[in-house]
């Protein structure tokens, strides 16, 4: 029963789980193995049985967990087990292993990111360049991304010819460039 009771509430994490990530990977594995044998039911004897020995299999096959498991009670007579943990097998009639594990991984974490659009620096349009003719591009974004607490710069659109009716102000310096070859940006992304 209570391991029943651990298949189910394993299965409605799942279910939550599935619920929040589209993209998460699943697989069920039948009469999952350790080396030669079926995995004994525990973790050690008679210790860390169900959830965490399905668990340690998983993450033995790089998932991060199992999400259920169907257990294959009294198995060990005809099929003996191995513990994951030390390797030991139980060949007695008493020994349980697994009829079933289902592993899950979910999507890595997303990737924190913002777009600026039409960026400023110091109440002026950011400047192509990081100083005169210097640090262009990618450089100047990088930095202004900095500046606002993210890890990097993750691409950028240029606005050529800006200047002379939207001033620029150089991240370096904090220079003003008033003419119309001066450049700056449309939009930066950055990200963490």
């Amino acid at each position: 029963m209570k391991t029943l009771l651990a298949t189910t509430f394993s299965a409605i994490i799942c279910a939550v789980s599935f619920a929040s990530s589209a993209h998460a990977e699943s697989q069920s594995f039948a009469k999952p193995k350790v080396g030669a044998q079926r995995l004994d039911l525990c973790l050690n004897w008679g210790t860390g049985c169900g959830k965490p020995a399905a668990d340690a299999w998983c993450v033995s096959k790089g998932f991060k967990t199992s999400s259920s498991h169907i257990v294959a009670n009294n198995i060990g007579a005809s099929t003996p087990t191995r513990l994951i943990t030390t390797g030991a097998v139980c060949d007695q009639a008493y020994c349980d292993g697994f009829a079933k594990v289902t592993c899950f991984k979910p999507d890595p974490a997303p990737v924190n990111t913002q777009v600026y659009l039409n960026p400023k620096f110091n109440g002026m349009r950011l400047d192509l360049c990081v100083d005169w003719g210097v640090g262009c591009g990618q450089p100047a974004a990088q930095k202004f991304c900095q500046s606002k607490g993210w890890a990097k710069a993750q691409n950028y659109t240029v606005a050529n010819n800006i200047g002379a009716s939207t001033p620029t102000r150089l991240i370096g310096t904090g220079a003003v460039c008033d003419q119309g070859f001066c450049d700056g940006f449309k939009a930066i992304r950055c990200v963490n």
